[in-house]
């Protein structure tokens, strides 16, 4: 009895493997179809990205602001740079700008 038994659990436990293996390769299966779709529509969104990108540059290039500029009849001016000793625009001088303190600390 004890070896029918054991052969019968031996078989139920081959045929459950089986099926647990099938039911594991369809759901990879699956998700493996869903992964190549979301990896089609971040191909074509980067696609999508660079057109963009590239229309942004065409229009916006120096060029072409330049002969938008020239159909409006502007004119370009020139730039001169007329102090050459320029300090950092946040620097205190302190020689120039003494600190007053309020108070009896103070002398």
């Amino acid at each position: 009895m004890k070896l029918k038994h054991f052969l019968f659990f031996i078989i139920i436990s081959l045929f459950s493997s089986l099926v647990g293996n099938l039911y594991t390769n369809m759901k990879i299966n699956e998700l493996s179809k869903n992964l190549s779709v979301i990896n089609e529509d971040v191909i074509e969104l980067q696609i999508r990205k660079d057109q963009t990108f590239n229309l942004y540059q065409e229009k916006f290039s120096i060029q072409n602001i330049e002969n938008i500029s020239k159909s409006l009849n502007f004119k370009k001016l020139d730039v001169y740079i007329i102090n050459k000793n320029l300090s950092s625009p946040y620097k205190v001088d302190s020689e120039l700008d003494q600190i007053e303190i309020l108070g009896s600390l103070g002398k």
